[in-house]
């Protein structure tokens, strides 16, 4: 064979070794390697998912092909702090050489810890100390813990619905009974969680995901109130806080009221780069307990050095004046998006989730139902993202919503957008 296809001997000996290794051959002692016999069905199937990765491949790329694509998860990488970023980290690693070869403990870095805990009090009043703290990669893993300390009590989880539907996920996988609530004009309606079997709930309340409202004090006091009666905990995701406009900033529940089992999700995809895989949770005592008794052992998600990077640039205010920067940056985009769809639609559209967030939803009024408005934006090359997927009771959805994310696009491509929007469901 080497000979045959003019290659090093050992090459060939190498891919025998590796064929042989991985079970697609097997050796008999003097007499060579031979071929396993392997499922006729299985070489189908293989080839078969080989063929369905390759589809999804060529669709997530055409995907990037959009003119004008208002995805709500994209950050404007033309306003991230790079270079601030590399310089504080550059400097970690000059000196934090000991860390860099250590696992680290399982709550985080203390240094990160008192900061975070200091920068949810300024930001967002939420009353803890560093030691209720605990860090991890991302929003997402951050719930699977909490599903892992929840999993004694055998409770029944209440989300919102429509409602973060990769949240909901985390708990159903975890084999939790998840009950959809529903969400009224100022929040999740409270009368249906009381009456229902749910000693857990998951909200959104500074800006519901997805339909941008924002829960009212008084129905964050009865939320807060349900948890004391019930011993019920509340899973406070806060993943957008930071983006309030032409409104002053809603306290968190947290902060609010002592007594309340509140477990604070905070996160620094949205506020600094999605990239960095940090989030991070307050815990109540009760939890904060329970979390030590299994986590002891474990060691911390986040590479060292950018916990470490992060503890600098929280603590020598570089967030603080980043924030600053992008709200206004934000604001701009916020104010142009709803301006230009007012111009071009009218009363045609109601807009829904203003003042707050990085996206909007429209809600359509006309005889097109969400699919043919996708599909019609899209043949104009625009590219807006349904609702649909984020409801548990697809039956109480009225099917003419879309999502409008604006972070990513600039005023002169939001406008020209909105345009051809106008022109693919009105002509």
């Amino acid at each position: 064979m080497a000979d045959s296809l003019q290659i090093s001997r050992n090459t060939v000996e190498q891919a025998y070794q590796q064929l042989l290794a991985e079970g697609y051959l097997f050796s008999r002692p003097r007499r060579g390697y031979y071929v396993e016999r392997i499922n006729p069905a299985f070489i189908q199937q293989y080839a078969s998912s080989a063929y369905v990765k390759e589809k999804e491949q060529i669709q997530d790329k055409g995907m990037d092909e959009y003119r004008y694509n208002f995805c709500y998860g994209k950050l404007d990488y033309r306003y991230a702090p790079f270079k601030i970023w590399k310089n504080v980290m550059m400097e970690c690693y000059g000196e934090e050489m000991d860390g860099l070869v250590s696992y680290g403990g399982h709550q985080g870095e203390s240094g990160l810890r008192e900061q975070i805990a200091g920068y949810a009090a300024e930001y967002r009043g939420v009353t803890c100390n560093p030691e209720q703290v605990v860090v991890g990669a991302g929003t997402l893993y951050c719930l699977g813990v909490l599903a892992n300390l929840l999993r004694g009590t055998n409770p029944t989880v209440g989300f919102e619905d429509p409602g973060y539907g990769k949240a909901r996920l985390v708990f159903k996988n975890a084999g939790f009974k998840v009950l959809p609530i529903s969400v009224e004009q100022d929040g999740i309606n409270i009368r249906e969680l009381a009456g229902s079997e749910a000693t857990v709930v998951y909200v959104t309340p500074s800006h519901q995901f997805p339909t941008g409202v924002i829960m009212s004090i008084s129905k964050r006091l009865q939320l807060l109130e349900w948890s004391i009666k019930k011993q019920g905990v509340i899973i406070e995701d806060d993943y957008s806080c930071h983006f309030r406009y032409n409104v002053k900033p809603v306290p968190s529940l947290q902060g609010i009221e002592p007594k309340a089992q509140v477990v604070y999700l905070g996160n620094f995809s949205k506020p600094l780069l999605p990239s960095l895989r940090i989030a991070f949770m307050v815990l109540p005592p009760l939890l904060l307990v329970r979390y030590k008794t299994i986590y002891q052992k474990y060691n911390t998600t986040v590479p060292y050095l950018f916990q470490r990077t992060l503890e600098r640039f929280v603590q020598q205010e570089c967030l603080h004046r980043h924030l600053r920067r992008v709200l206004q940056v934000y604001k701009k985009k916020h104010d142009c998006l709803v301006q230009s769809l007012t111009k071009e639609f009218g009363s045609r559209i109601e807009i829904g989730g203003k003042n707050a967030g990085l996206f909007v939803t429209i809600t359509v009024d006309s005889d097109l139902f969400e699919p043919e408005l996708i599909q019609r934006a899209a043949k104009l090359g625009v590219r807006v993202y349904p609702l649909s997927d984020h409801w548990e009771r697809k039956q109480l959805y009225n099917g003419k919503t879309v999502l409008l994310g604006y972070s990513s696009l600039d005023i002169a491509e939001i406008e020209q957008g909105v345009r051809l929007l106008r022109k693919a469901w009105f002509g």
